[in-house]
């Protein structure tokens, strides 16, 4: 995967209300490979946006075996058309997602009149490169797709926070070891707490302390603890796991915190 290449590279588009924002990428599985999310936080404050009720995707596939060139060339072609849906289309640009294999864009249109001179347009741009950009698209008034698939839920949050804390850590020295990570979470009663206690110790968390936390309408929180080293997809692992199992009980993750394990000189 191109990684980050496409983050914050442009701003999102002026779309009758001159929206702009910058996309931020996050990490998250798809059908269980790796990919790049990216997502225009800043729109989740007009969307849905009912000038636009026309979701498209705009597909390009990267070669097997791809190299730097021609991975560059998949990139700069999808960013020139990006950029001429944004300009001709008045279009608005609700992320993308990245794999090994495609980087897809979802892009918001007036109607299917744009939605047709968008394939229209697609079609006209494949050059001697052999990079062909695929448009599909359907109905979607309701920018479900922006809000389920794009647009980060808390435990997709917890992720960029992750790599965050343990760029952090690297900086002070840390290493990857394995080591003990302290979760707290909090709930809105004692019931939901030990309902969540009792769940997370059969899904192989540690529990620990229980206390009282000043988060509001949860007030009752418990510490939980799982052996894990300090790679951001492990690290997410846990978190994500500790997260769901919060959400059945009404809860949510506070923070995590460990020990250092400094690097052998």
């Amino acid at each position: 995967m191109a990684k980050k290449l496409f983050s914050g590279l442009f701003s999102a588009p002026s779309a009758g209300n001159a929206i702009e924002g910058r996309l931020l990428a996050y990490d998250w599985r798809l059908d269980g490979r790796a990919a790049e999310f990216g997502v225009d936080l800043h729109l989740s404050a007009h969307a849905p946006m009912h000038s636009h009720p026309v979701l498209a995707f705009a597909s390009c596939a990267y070669p097997d075996g791809a190299e730097a060139k021609s991975t560059a060339a998949v990139l700069k072609k999808a960013l020139a058309f990006v950029k001429s849906c944004t300009k001709d289309l008045n279009a608005v640009i609700a992320g993308y997602i990245e794999t090994d294999a495609e980087l897809q864009y979802y892009i918001y249109l007036p109607s299917t009149a744009e939605y047709e001179r968008m394939k229209a347009l697609a079609g006209e741009i494949k050059g001697a490169d052999g990079v062909e950009i695929m448009v599909g698209g359907r109905s979607e008034p309701d920018w479900d797709s922006y809000f389920s698939v794009l647009y980060p839920d808390d435990a997709k949050m917890q992720t960029i926070r992750n790599g965050e804390i343990i760029d952090e850590l690297f900086k002070s020295g840390d290493s990857e070891a394995p080591r003990r990570l302290n979760l707290l979470l909090a709930f809105p009663t004692e019931a939901d707490c030990g309902a969540f206690a009792a769940k997370a110790l059969d899904e192989g968390f540690a529990t620990g302390e229980f206390k009282d936390v000043s988060d509001g309408e949860l007030p009752c929180g418990v510490v939980v603890h799982r052996i894990c080293a300090m790679k951001k997809w492990d690290v997410d692992a846990v978190t994500v796991h500790a997260v769901r199992l919060a959400e059945e009980h009404g809860g949510k993750l506070l923070y995590w915190d460990c020990p250092i394990v400094p690097r052998r000189l």
